[in-house]
């Protein structure tokens, strides 16, 4: 294009027909029409200038309010352009992530990967455990005599959370103390230079004055570098410990300490749930009590005294049908409780003593010298004094079993309740497995359960933040599919039931029917570079994969993990494997007993 061109383009535009043209702009055009620049013009200016006249002007667009006519303004203009450049630049950067660092980061939080990836990132993964093999490849290598790796490990590293559930006999608890020990000791199984420690819920409603149904989590002792300790109810400690007759446990009895306490737990205790709208007037009058004492706690920076506590609600006002809920659940917890703490009365009643004692003193003379209580019974009186010691120690596992005739199922979820909240809030660097064992006996549709659960549901959101680890093994997958949609692992063992089925499929991805056609289109696995593939089982219909959980052997399960890594550059995904869990190193307490 001719300068004389331009500039005529530029002049029959009106916003340019009043500009005076100096020597100085008409070089400016003829550089850019001769596609030359002179040295006193920098590069950024050029290539606005030239962008401004030639693309905005020359194709007659409207100027108003794009193009600065003095050359002052044209500077600042260029100030703009080069900074908002820059911020683009910023900005971009910011969404640059190496494909390499998101698949390393990947892989280190899968929660399941295979014996494939284990080659393929060995020396980069954190602590692991073996927990399975594939049983397609077990009897792939059995037929053909192949020779391909069909191990699965555990990723101990990354905070994870699984969910068991089959029917009775099928490998739910052996599953879950295989998890276990991949966590808590140190052996040929596992890379692991620092073990976890564990809590363990355990409830079971069949107990006698005999013995009762020992948790199998306890097993675990047979081996002498983990340290079990089992919390029972005060009421059944005798029976508890011809339960645990022959086992390497320890047992106490579970004391809650006062100091223990705080208003959330006396909430919750207390069932007050406003949520649904049907709290009990009573309650309001429970929560009125506790946020003023809570009000003085926070001026005088002092804990929850649990005597304060009794003493207002003693002077509170209810009705013969308010007060037997409250006493019956403030029993409840005075029971799991150091006597001395539980009597608002306790201190005057030590003063009378005294002096009873002072009087007889003067009347019999002096005494005989008093027995000295040997060490064991000094610790055992300085709990019955305080209460149980939840500090965290590594390859340490604590058994709550509250079976006893005395506690419901409800107590027992409230007083689960507290222990799992005490057992989060304790500070340390050590990783932490929370397990239920049977959960079905005591997870239902009351209000302490639904406290529990939500708890559980708090623990699993925040698990990265806790270092937390949650096993839930059940018989019914119904007792909360809210647990389900949180969980990042299924194992499903051997079970008859359709309806549980029904439950598994909308709360699974992978068993979704309206996933299915999209499952089986998907690309197989075994089209990988890998030759430790693992083949994945197509969903056709509900009849097939119900005949498929039917047909599980013992400690046979379907594997259900999106986020597992089951070759290189591979997600388990829509898919699922079955698998075959290995055995146990420590004593097997599941067995069926049989008639000879």
């Amino acid at each position: 294009m001719t300068l004389t061109r331009m500039k005529n383009s530029l002049l029959a535009n009106t916003a340019f027909r009043n500009v005076q043209w100096s020597p100085k702009k008409l070089s400016y055009l003829r550089c850019i029409s001769d596609h030359t620049r002179p040295l006193s013009i920098t590069d950024k200016f050029f290539k606005f200038f030239k962008s401004a006249f030639v693309t905005r002007i020359v194709s007659k667009e409207s100027i108003n309010d794009k193009l600065p006519i003095s050359w002052s303004s044209i500077r600042s203009k260029i100030v703009s352009v080069n900074e908002d450049t820059r911020l683009l630049h910023a900005h971009l950067q910011l969404l640059k992530t190496g494909q390499a660092t998101v698949k390393r980061t990947e892989v280190r939080t899968a929660p399941i990967f295979t014996s494939s990836v284990l080659k393929n990132e060995k020396g980069k993964l954190g602590p692991y455990g073996f927990f399975a093999g594939s049983s397609d490849i077990l009897e792939k290598n059995i037929n053909q005599s192949s020779h391909e790796d069909p191990r699965i490990f555990y990723n101990i590293s990354a905070p994870s959370s699984a969910f068991i559930c089959g029917s009775q006999g099928s490998g739910k608890s052996h599953t879950l103390s295989c998890l276990l020990e991949n966590c808590v000791m140190k052996s040929d199984l596992s890379k692991l230079d620092k073990p976890l420690a564990a809590l363990v819920l355990h409830y079971d409603s069949f107990t006698s004055d005999s013995r009762g149904t020992p948790c199998e989590a306890a097993y675990l002792g047979s081996n002498s570098n983990i340290k079990v300790k089992i919390l029972c109810s005060p009421a059944n400690i005798e029976s508890i410990k011809r339960t645990y007759a022959g086992l390497n446990v320890k047992i106490e009895p579970l004391r809650i300490n006062q100091t223990d306490l705080n208003t959330k737990r006396m909430l919750d205790l207390m069932a007050v749930n406003s949520d649904d709208g049907s709290m009990p007037l009573y309650l309001h009058s429970i929560s009125r009590i506790l946020r003023e004492l809570r009000t003085e706690q926070q001026k005088s920076n002092l804990p929850f005294n649990y005597a304060d506590f009794k003493r207002a609600v003693q002077q509170c006002t209810m009705l013969p049908g308010q007060i037997g809920p409250l006493n019956q659940r403030l029993d409840t917890l005075e029971s799991f409780m150091p006597k001395s703490q539980t009597d608002t009365q306790h201190k005057p009643q030590i003063d009378n003593q005294r002096s009873n004692k002072k009087k007889k003193k003067k009347e019999k003379g002096p005494s005989p010298k008093a027995n000295i209580d040997p060490p064991n019974q000094i610790e055992e009186k300085h709990k019955e004094l305080s209460g149980n010691d939840w500090s965290i120690q590594p390859g340490t596992i604590t058994i709550v079993d509250l079976s006893c005739p005395c506690v419901t199922s409800d107590a027992a979820c409230a007083l689960f309740n507290m222990c799992l909240n005490l057992f989060l809030e304790q500070p340390t660097k050590i990783g932490r497995i929370i397990a239920l064992d049977e959960a079905h006996k005591y997870m239902n549709s009351s209000t302490e359960a639904m406290t529990l659960t939500s708890t559980l549901l708090s623990a699993i959101r925040l698990q990265r933040h806790l270092g937390t680890r949650i096993f839930i093994s059940t018989q019914e997958p119904t007792i909360s599919p809210k647990l389900l949609d949180l969980c990042s692992i299924t194992i499903v063992h051997r079970f008859t039931s359709p309806n549980w089925l029904q439950c598994l499929r909308k709360h699974i991805a992978a068993l979704d029917h309206n996933q299915a056609e999209l499952v089986s289109n998907e690309k197989p696995l075994t089209d990988n570079s890998s030759q430790t593939s693992l083949v994945p089982l197509q969903i056709n219909s509900q009849k097939d994969i119900l005949q498929q959980i039917v047909k599980l052997d013992v400690g046979n399960a379907l594997l259900f993990a999106p986020s597992a890594i089951v070759d290189v550059d591979q997600k388990l995904g829509m898919n699922y494997i079955k698998i075959k869990v290995r055995n146990r190193l420590t004593s097997d307490g599941g067995k069926s007993v049989m008639v000879e």
